[in-house]
């Protein structure tokens, strides 16, 4: 593990595989005092209408990815692009680039500990830019289950999502820390905090 450089706030990467809670354990990072930035969000602002990434990705993907209002649809995007490999990457060198730009400029901006979701931090090569990386996991059937409540998507888009990842048994091999998040909200918050306070005390 490095240590970050002097005078500057410790950089966690969380990531994990799709559906297995990783803004629930943001906010529990949250709530211990880190600034959560989520790359999801950054993605949108990337994909806004009128921006240059919104350009790119009709230009490529086509004017059926956009809803009645001419706003990407995000789930017709996916759609395009799960379970297609060329398609995905596409996406990504319109996505990537200017996610991470925004993502280094709040971390070298924040005076907080900062806490970046990053679904594919190992994909797309951003660990350098984090002093730790923690993963979360959770069973099959749990993240079914949540993915399948809260975003109504069926075990088919499930599996696109997922296969379309680097397997979480990888991820976990190269993390510092593994978050289960299998079990309770308690157990979860219980991992977070000793992850917590281990960071706080050896920076």
């Amino acid at each position: 593990m490095k240590n970050p450089p002097a005078l500057r706030p410790l950089r966690l990467g969380l990531t994990g595989g799709f559906g297995m809670g990783k803004s629930t354990v943001a906010d529990m990072f949250a709530s211990r005092g880190a600034r959560v930035v989520d790359t999801d969000r950054l993605a949108r602002q990337v994909l806004r209408r009128g921006s240059d990434g919104y350009r790119r990705a009709v230009r490529r993907f086509g004017r059926g990815i956009l809803d009645r209002a001419g706003r990407i649809k995000r789930r017709r995007l996916a759609a395009e692009v799960f379970g297609k490999p060329k398609r995905l990457a596409l996406l990504n060198r319109i996505v990537h680039p200017p996610v991470i730009r925004a993502l280094v400029g709040v971390m070298e901006r924040s005076r907080r500990p900062v806490v970046a979701v990053v679904p594919l931090l190992y994909e797309a090569g951003t660990e350098r830019f984090f002093d730790r990386v923690a993963v979360v996991v959770a069973g099959s059937e749990a993240v079914v289950a949540r993915t399948a409540s809260r975003r109504r998507m069926t075990p088919e888009e499930i599996a696109r999502r997922q296969e379309s990842q680097m397997p979480v048994v990888e991820k976990a091999k190269r993390a510092d820390y593994v978050i289960d998040n299998s079990g309770s909200l308690a157990n979860t918050r219980r991992q977070v905090g000793a992850i917590w306070r281990e960071l706080q005390s050896q920076i």
